[in-house]
């Protein structure tokens, strides 16, 4: 019986081993890359402790695809790998007239605790609720802040803090220096780039669980370098 137990966890093993690879080329086959993700050119320093994996997306309140990769995110961040860093970067080049408006907001939701609490809803209110002066102007933020229990001079005050204008030019220097073009766009580990403007091997750009797929396999990539 204990020959027959070891031999049943032998063929398990084998098994096991045997379909990862074809897993694993199965993936690359559906996310091939300069299709589905690129290189960053050059590669870019993260931040984070060795041993960790940065993945950063950058977003925009105002960006339905952004909107919509939303559920597949949060699903993702609750079942993520523990050595896996994930960081939040709102547009803060001025691509067009208010398109750095919501990053403001991001910062100064941040700085005032509430970016946990009113990151979804503000979403929603956008999206949902058809809300688009919250993209655009800042008395019309300053308004959705008073829900959160945020006086008006509070919030100017900490919207024109040295603060939140230091972490938009941090953010719009990073994103210089990975190229962006478009969001919703992640970047695994400074080494990888995918997000919607990207494609599956069908020639179909992907769609939220797509992007996700990619990052996860993208992910496993970098995880594997660590493991060797």
């Amino acid at each position: 019986m204990r020959h027959l137990k070891t031999l049943v966890f032998v063929l398990l093993i084998t098994t096991v081993l045997g379909i990862a690879p074809r897993l694993a080329k199965a993936e690359n086959v559906a996310f091939p890359e300069g299709v589905s993700y690129v290189p960053v050119s050059p590669a870019q320093p993260t931040n984070v402790k060795t041993g960790q994996i940065e993945v950063i997306e950058f977003f925009w309140y105002g960006c339905p695809h952004c909107f919509a990769l939303e559920p597949y995110l949060e699903a993702w961040l609750q079942h993520k790998p523990a050595n896996v860093v994930f960081k939040r970067i709102p547009v803060a080049l001025a691509w067009g007239e208010h398109m750095d408006v919501d990053g403001h907001a991001y910062y100064t939701a941040q700085a005032l605790g509430l970016e946990p609490r009113i990151h979804t809803p503000l979403f929603n209110a956008i999206h949902k609720d058809r809300q688009f002066n919250l993209v655009t102007d800042q008395d019309a933020l300053q308004g959705f802040f008073a829900n959160y229990g945020i006086s008006k001079a509070n919030f100017n005050a900490t919207w024109n803090s040295f603060s939140v204008q230091l972490k938009m030019n941090q953010a719009a220097d990073i994103e210089q220096r990975y190229g962006l073009e478009s969001v919703p766009t992640l970047i695994i580990n400074g080494q990888w780039k995918t997000g919607a403007a990207y494609k599956s091997a069908d020639g179909h750009y992907l769609p939220p669980e797509k992007i996700m797929q990619c990052v996860k396999m993208l992910v496993q990539k970098e995880q594997d370098k660590l493991n060797h």
